[in-house]
């Protein structure tokens, strides 16, 4: 049976499905055809004779209507152009595919994911967050290029760009640039161990980006400020973990995350001490993997408060309506803290500021307690770095000090027998006293006397 050849898509809809399927030739295009199936199914077909190949060869299009008319006669000329140069229109179209999944297999993208999926995911989940994110931008550049022939010009075009759009409030760059630089590098190691590129194009472009600016974040250093703020901490109602941690925080200034993941295992209350590993000491040289926070009483008697409340979960500040890890949230603090007005005045992570600068400049407490108090690294002057527990005794009666000093602030009470020195000059006199005790005054003046220098 004689077909009218299709010359648009509208005499496609004059075929319909029979028992069997047919081919409709298209008019003026040789070799292409459109097949209808029993299923109602309607494909384009083209169907030649390969160059040296006596054997009759078919090529599938596409399905109608996905692929229009005015498309597959598009693809035929291709087809045709193709064959009046002696190339085999399927053999050329099976080769870009080979290319096409190659470019798939060797693309910056693959070894992207690849590399995420070999990541340890017991890291923290926000952190696994945050690097996936790093690499969809980075991805959204380069994702597609073979990551062989990534060069260094090209990645440092690509992270100005990301730096050029990720500036803070104040329009200076922040750190994202650099991040992406960071873990744009570690891909390039992971493809680079498999041989699949011989160079590190991202390991050079950190020192090209501006120097990340933050700002600091806001603190209070005068204690007639932080006076007012204890006070305003008292005042707060509701949930006793909220209370609770910004006592706390004050008390013993560790990181925020560090006290919300706060566990009992860790506590020894009797001895008053608190062993953990802070998050920011895992990778970090310059952070204690390992640290030991002395716990002044008032700490010990605020945790034994949580301890009838929490007590029976792993978490001292386990929370029931948290979602994730059933603790209180990163934010909890800090709107606690707006809330009392202190936006852009003091913030969670403001009280490690406020105590390394009053237990200085106030307190008068070295420089070396105050650091491993903050679980900084710190050395002695042969370079060899302390140890969690060295100077423990040195901590503990400064954070006892930092402790009763907190409660006289809030009690408008003086502060002036907290400083260091203070005690120094108190065991001094008290010496002085009993020498006098013992020998009499004027014994005591003769001696003095006797000891002054020519």
């Amino acid at each position: 049976m004689e077909r009218k050849a299709i010359s648009s898509d509208r005499s496609i809809s004059s075929h319909k499905p029979e028992d069997k399927k047919y081919f409709v030739p298209v008019k003026n295009h040789p070799k292409l055809f459109l097949m209808v199936r029993p299923t109602e199914t309607k494909s384009w077909m083209y169907r030649y004779y390969p160059p040296s190949n006596p054997k009759q060869s078919i090529i599938s299009i596409g399905i109608y209507p996905s692929i229009s008319y005015a498309r597959a006669c598009e693809v035929w000329r291709e087809y045709e152009d193709l064959l009046s140069k002696g190339i085999d229109p399927k053999v050329h179209r099976e080769e870009i595919k080979k290319s096409i999944i190659s470019k798939t297999k060797n693309s910056f993208n693959h070894f992207a994911w690849e590399y995420f999926d070999s990541l340890d995911k017991t890291q923290k989940n926000n952190t696994l967050v945050r690097k996936k994110g790093r690499l969809e931008l980075i991805c959204s550049y380069i994702g597609d290029e073979p990551i062989g022939e990534i060069s260094s010009p090209r990645m440092l075009e690509v992270l100005l760009d990301i730096e050029a759009n990720s500036l803070n409030k104040a329009g200076k760059p922040t750190d994202k640039a650099e991040r992406c630089a960071g873990i744009a590098s570690d891909v390039f190691v992971y493809a680079g161990a498999r041989g699949f590129c011989t160079s590190n194009p991202a390991a050079l472009i950190k020192s090209q980006l501006a120097k990340s600016n933050y700002g600091h974040r806001p603190a209070i250093t005068k204690p007639k400020q932080l006076a007012k703020l204890m006070r305003d901490i008292e005042t707060i109602e509701g949930d006793p973990n909220t209370i609770n941690s910004l006592r706390l925080l004050a008390l013993l200034f560790v990181r925020n995350g560090d006290l919300r993941r706060m566990r009992w295992a860790d506590l020894d209350l009797d001895v008053g001490r608190w062993t953990l590993k802070p998050l920011k000491g895992q990778g970090k040289v310059n952070m204690v993997k390992d640290m030991v926070v002395p716990l002044p009483r008032q700490a010990v008697a605020i945790l034994r408060e949580q301890q009838k409340i929490n007590g029976h979960t792993p978490y001292v500040f386990f929370s029931q309506t948290a979602k994730k890890h059933q603790i209180i949230s990163d934010a909890t603090a800090n709107k606690r803290l707006k809330d009392l007005g202190y936006q852009d005045i003091h913030c969670a992570h403001g009280f490690r500021a406020t105590a390394k600068t009053i237990l200085q400049e106030q307190l008068k407490y070295p420089l070396v307690l105050v650091e491993m108090a903050l679980g900084h690294t710190t050395k002695d002057p042969n370079g060899t770095a302390y140890g969690r527990f060295e100077y423990i005794d040195d901590r503990s009666e400064m954070m006892q000090n930092w402790a009763n000093y907190l409660d006289a602030l809030r009690e408008g009470r003086d502060t002036a027998k907290f400083r260091a020195d203070a005690k120094d000059d108190a065991d001094s006199s008290s010496q002085l006293q009993a020498l006098i005790d013992q020998l009499g005054e004027d014994k005591v003046l003769d001696l003095l006397k006797a000891s002054k220098p020519d």
